[in-house]
């Protein structure tokens, strides 16, 4: 089974149609002011009914309000939540949503393998971890992170529930998938020609290289 691919920070519906035709997995909506790729939640309703099925769509949150979340959840129908702030377990949990729970590593408070696994059991239902490197905003940073962070969370974790994400373009995804085995890549700035603008080009080579890693 070759590694899932979710492409991130999508903001028009020509995009949404390239990418899934590429082969994406999940399409990922960020619905987050402060990002360069950010949609608010009317334009994510929209974009949502352009994600064909079997592609899965993920809303990405970072520190958003109870009643932002019950919004998106209720307007946006996404198939994942994405938390990729400062979230506790209790409040990704109340929802009784399927999530993803995104960690910044290599910075902060978890800049050892042990600290990075104690901070995953903290989310027991979480449907999967997407582990990125942590930089001074939520992800989008193109930036990479020493994958001997994860050394523990491989022993405690199902494969099924390992993403990475972190400076993922077309010249170095294969040899990532060919040292980690992950099951699931999460990339944005690496296929794009602009902060929220994907390139077809990209796109098309990135996909192929996954399929023949």
């Amino acid at each position: 089974m070759r590694t899932r691919v979710k492409i991130c920070g999508l903001r028009s519906k020509e995009d949404i149609h390239m990418v899934a035709d590429a082969g994406a997995d999940a399409i990922g909506l960020v619905v987050y002011a402060s990002s360069k790729r950010a949609v608010s939640v009317q334009e994510a309703v929209l974009l949502r009914r352009e994600i064909p099925a079997f592609v899965s769509a993920v809303v990405l949150v970072v520190n958003a309000s109870q009643a932002d979340i019950e919004q998106i959840i209720h307007d946006v129908k996404p198939t994942l939540l994405q938390f990729h702030g400062d979230e506790s377990a209790e409040f990704c949990e109340q929802f009784r949503f399927p999530y993803i729970r995104a960690l910044r590593v290599g910075g902060g408070s978890l800049l050892s393998p042990d600290a990075v696994a104690r901070e995953v059991q903290k989310y027991p239902n979480a449907s999967g971890f997407l582990f990125d490197a942590y930089s001074a905003g939520y992800g989008g940073s193109g930036l990479t992170f020493d994958l001997s962070l994860l050394e523990k969370v491989r022993e405690i974790l199902p494969a099924r529930k390992i993403i990475i994400a972190g400076g993922l373009n077309a010249g170095n995804v294969q040899q990532l998938i060919r040292d980690v085995k992950p099951y699931a890549i999460d990339l944005s700035s690496g296929v794009e020609s602009a902060p929220g603008v994907k390139s077809a080009e990209k796109t098309r080579v990135f996909m192929e290289q996954v399929v023949n890693a």
